[in-house]
C-alpha cells in the first residue's frame, strides 16, 4: 500500500528530492527501468502529489495514511471554518457545512486517486515492463492522458474500479499511446458484467483475437454483451476467420503455419482439408482457417493489461485441430530471426 516515507509524519519542502530518488529506487526494484521509470515517476507525482509521500510505498498500509489524512483534514477544516468567520462574517454552523463538505469531496478524491496508484505500482511489479517496452516512448506520459485519467481515478471509490484504473496507468506507462480518450471512456463506461466475461476469456488470446474452438462456447446474450460494450466486432451470421499462412524451411515440403506469440504450428499443404468446415478448420479462399472472434480497439487495449498466454493457446489449439486432420504431421516452431525458424520438440508429448 502507498504510505508515507517520514516516519514523523512531517517533511520539509527541502526534501522532495532526496524523496523522487526513494521512489525511482523502489521502481527500480519492482524491476521499472530507464524511461518507463520515468514515466511512472511523473505519472505517481502528478495523481498523489508531493511525491514525498510515496516511498517505501509498501512499508505500510493505507489505513495508517488514511487516518493520518483524516487527521490533518479536520484541522484544515477547523483552521478554515476561524477564517471564514474572520474574515467573512457568516454564521459558524454554515461555514463549517460549507468546508467540511468541500474538503470531504477533495479528501475522498485524492483516497481514490492513491488507490488507483497503489494498484498501478502492484502491477508494475507483477508485470515490468520488457525490454523492448521500457525504454520505447516518451519521458512522461502525455498530458492529455493524465488529465482524462485523473478525471476517472477521481472517481474509483470501489476495489473493482480501482484495480481497472491501476491496470490501465501500468498499461500506459509500460506502452504509452494504448490508452486513447475513446478508449479510456469506454474504460470508464464497462460494466462489472462485461469486464467479468472479458477477462475470463483472456486464455483465449492470441494477438488481437479470441480462439474459438478452445473457448467455451458463448451464448447470444454474452455475445451481445460483449459486442454492446465495444469489446468485440460483431460476427455477424458467419463469423470471422483467420487464415494459416505458408512456411518453406530447407528440406522441408512446403507448409500451412499459423504463429501463437513465439510458437508456430504447420503441418504439410498435402494434407486435406477441403471437406472440413468448423470452428477448428476450414477453408476460406482455399486457404486453411479457424473461427475467431476479433478485438477491437478498445478490447485490444483492454485485453493488454490482462495476463494471456499466446503460447498455450498454441498447444491447445494443435490438441483441437488432431482432432480434425489426425493424419497431419504437425510441427512446431520457434522463430529465432525474422523469417528464420527452429524446429522444437512437440509440447503435446
Amino acid at each position: 500500500m502507498l504510505c508515507s516515507h517520514i516516519k514523523s509524519g512531517r517533511y520539509m519542502a527541502e526534501d522532495h528530492l532526496s524523496n523522487e530518488t526513494s521512489v525511482s529506487a523502489e521502481l527500480t526494484d519492482t524491476g521499472v527501468k530507464a524511461a518507463a521509470k520515468s514515466r511512472a515517476v511523473a505519472a505517481i507525482d502528478r495523481l498523489a502529489g508531493n511525491i514525498a509521500d510515496l516511498g517505501n510505498s509498501w512499508l505500510e498500509s493505507i489505513n495508517i495514511r488514511r487516518r493520518a489524512k483524516s487527521e490533518g483534514e479536520r484541522q484544515l477544516i477547523e483552521a478554515t471554518a476561524r477564517y471564514g468567520i474572520e474574515r467573512l462574517q457568516i454564521d459558524e454552523a454554515f461555514a463549517n457545512r460549507a468546508f467540511e463538505n468541500h474538503f470531504k469531496k477533495i479528501a475522498g478524491q485524492q483516497v481514490n486517486k492513491d488507490a488507483v496508484v497503489t494498484e498501478a505500482i502492484d502491477d508494475l511489479r507483477r508485470t515490468p515492463p520488457t525490454d523492448d517496452e521500457a525504454p520505447a516512448g516518451p519521458a512522461a506520459v502525455s498530458e492529455e492522458f493524465m488529465s482524462r485519467f485523473e478525471h476517472f481515478a477521481e472517481a474509483a471509490t470501489s476495489e473493482e474500479l480501482r484495480e481497472r484504473w491501476g491496470r490501465v496507468l501500468a498499461g500506459e506507462i509500460r506502452k504509452p499511446g494504448t490508452f486513447s480518450p475513446k478508449v479510456l471512456r469506454a474504460t470508464d463506461e464497462l460494466d462489472r458484467e462485461a469486464a467479468a466475461l472479458f477477462e475470463s476469456l483472456m486464455p483465449y488470446r492470441v494477438r488481437d483475437l479470441l480462439v474459438i474452438s478452445i473457448m467455451p462456447e458463448l451464448s447470444f446474450e454474452e455475445k451481445l454483451l460483449l459486442v454492446s460494450a465495444g469489446l468485440i466486432v460483431e460476427p455477424g451470421t458467419s463469423g470471422h476467420r483467420n487464415t494459416f499462412g505458408t512456411i518453406k524451411v530447407k528440406g522441408e515440403e512446403e507448409a500451412w503455419a499459423s504463429s501463437f506469440g513465439s510458437l508456430t504450428l504447420s503441418f504439410p499443404k498435402s494434407v486435406s482439408v477441403s471437406h472440413k468446415n468448423s470452428e477448428i478448420i476450414s477453408l476460406a479462399r482455399q486457404e486453411p482457417a479457424f473461427g475467431v472472434y476479433i478485438l477491437t480497439d478498445v478490447g485490444r487495449a483492454l485485453s493488454s493489461i490482462l495476463p494471456f498466454n499466446e503460447i498455450q493457446v498454441g498447444v491447445e489449439y494443435a490438441k483441437r485441430l488432431i482432432t480434425e486432420i489426425p493424419a497431419a504431421n504437425i510441427s512446431f516452431w520457434q522463430q529465432y530471426e525474422p523469417g528464420q525458424y527452429a524446429r522444437i520438440p512437440s509440447p503435446l508429448a
